[in-house]
């Protein structure tokens, strides 16, 4: 398959730290007038969301030392790189350094850092983190690249990074990345570094400024997106664990950036009840497939339900929220995220917990989902969350459910499981005591593995309409009903 045109030619790389810092340093609790130095190794690489090394010829990275809480520079600390061709002075807290495969697959950059006698004297300093990106400075994104790019680009936080070509002529853009907090102590006499390291790093995705217009209104022009500053405090942390990659719910795979992308442009279709776009037969930029809405009923209370299945990070459940915090024209909206136990209790759990000042007041709902025909007892609990709980959901609620899923065709083995799930909660068997007026299904679909794409003639073959309805690079959105 032809790469696309230039401005929308890329892929999504990521900056990985390999080799994470100590979990803690603990510095001299008094005395010293002179400096405090730790030395501390990180180990650098750059891959694909798959893991895979990308092959290139080099590209300027940079390290910047951050207070953890804050993201700015920390007051007393500055650091150097050993390395003798990184560019770095004695007093800072940035430093760029080359980074080329053909020297191997990771590179291990020594840090020396010190710390300023006054940091003792007062209160325990900040935590730190370590955070890498790109350095090599570019022209901004040109005009002509699509809404879809921009928002892409608006996401990740690259709007003016250039593109980096590897030797296969794919094309990719490189996601930044930073380590979980360092704790800094003041005890002891000398200092010393923890022997255990921070377990996770943590991306930053920045959404554009939208908001879901009601159900039966016209849908929103994709190329008028607003693009937040960076100092936007509509950003999502993202927390995984490269400690855990043989696990895929520890980490941010490209199909969860592709299905915020499509929600961002299109923040509507976490309506059930709304038109959903098409794509186009005459090129990749989706057309707008209108469909009649129907009016709720008069004096039935209007719900928004969001469920995602396998959410891993849960990164589209928590887009969905602040998206439907933005005003979803319904009386009430909910979004529950749902997964594994394993994955439920480690990173979707922090996830949650990163992003919970900042998120929407009726923020994520978690809950255990294992894939496969569901009682129609779990599917009223999953469909009608709190309001099933308390028992004040019923006949004067019209529902719409939208059931979110990104990245979980991989395994071909799990289709007839994730289909019957899917079925179970668009088609339940006996009627629920609340009227589910409008029900589909969102996937996020990348190809991984031989065969994968077969899930939707499965689909197709119990009776669902399944339509693509947007498409970025490799990433595609799929609408079923």
């Amino acid at each position: 398959m032809a790469e696309p045109a230039f401005v929308d030619g890329f892929r999504l790389g990521r900056l990985r730290l390999i080799r994470l810092p100590p979990s803690s340093i603990s510095l001299p609790a008094s005395g010293s007038k002179k400096p405090n130095t730790a030395q501390i190794e990180l180990a650098v690489g750059v891959t694909d969301d798959y893991g895979t090394d990308l092959m290139f010829d080099s590209v300027d990275l940079r390290i910047d030392v951050l207070d953890a809480g804050t993201l700015k520079r920390p007051t007393g600390v500055t650091f150097r790189l050993a390395n003798s061709s990184s560019s770095s002075s004695s007093d800072s807290t940035s430093a760029i350094f080359s980074f080329s495969p053909s020297n191997g697959p990771f590179h291990t950059v020594k840090l020396s850092l010190s710390f300023q006698p006054s940091l003792t004297a007062g209160p325990i300093p900040p935590s730190l983190s370590f955070r890498l990106s790109v350095a090599s400075p570019s022209p901004p994104t040109p005009t002509e690249a699509s809404g879809a790019t921009r928002c892409i680009r608006t996401l990740v936080g690259e709007l003016d990074q250039a593109v980096l070509e590897m030797w296969d002529d794919k094309r990719y853009v490189l996601m930044s990345v930073r380590s979980g907090p360092v704790e800094v102590k003041s005890e002891g006499k000398e200092v010393k570094l923890a022997s255990e390291k921070v377990q996770t790093t943590l991306r930053t995705i920045h959404l554009p400024s939208t908001s879901l217009p009601p159900s039966d209104s016209a849908p929103s022009d994709p190329s008028s997106t607003s693009l937040p500053p960076s100092s936007s405090p509509r950003s999502i942390s993202i927390v995984e664990r490269p400690g855990l990659n043989n696990s895929t719910g520890q980490r941010l795979w490209d199909c969860a950036i592709g299905m915020s992308a499509f929600l961002s442009l299109f923040p509507h279709a976490l309506d059930a009840a709304a038109p959903l776009p098409a794509i186009d037969s005459h090129g990749d930029e989706p057309s707008l497939k209108q469909r009649r809405v129907e009016s709720g009923v008069k004096g039935r209370r209007r719900r928004i339900r969001v469920v995602e299945l396998g959410a891993g990070c849960a990164l589209a459940s928590m887009v969905a929220s602040r998206i439907l915090e933005s005003g979803s024209g319904a009386d009430t909206a909910s979004v529950l995220a749902t997964d594994v136990e394993a994955t439920i209790e480690t990173t979707l759990k922090e996830n949650l917990e990163a992003n919970s000042a900042v998120e929407a007041v009726e923020a994520v709902e978690a809950a255990v989902l294992d894939w496969g025909e569901l009682s129609q007892d779990t599917v009223d609990r999953v469909t009608q969350g709190k309001a099933h709980q308390s028992g004040t959901g019923g006949q004067d609620d019209e529902t719409s459910l939208t059931l979110l899923a990104t990245d979980v065709l991989y395994n071909p083995s799990s289709h007839d499981l994730l289909l019957s799930n899917l079925l179970s909660l668009l088609r339940p068997h006996s009627p629920s005591t609340t009227l589910a007026a409008s029900r589909r299904a969102l996937i996020a679909y990348k190809r991984r593995t031989e065969g994968d794409d077969g899930f939707f003639s499965l689909a197709k073959d119990t009776g669902l309409e399944v339509t693509k309805v947007w498409e970025w690079g490799e990433v595609s959105v799929w609408s079923l009903v």
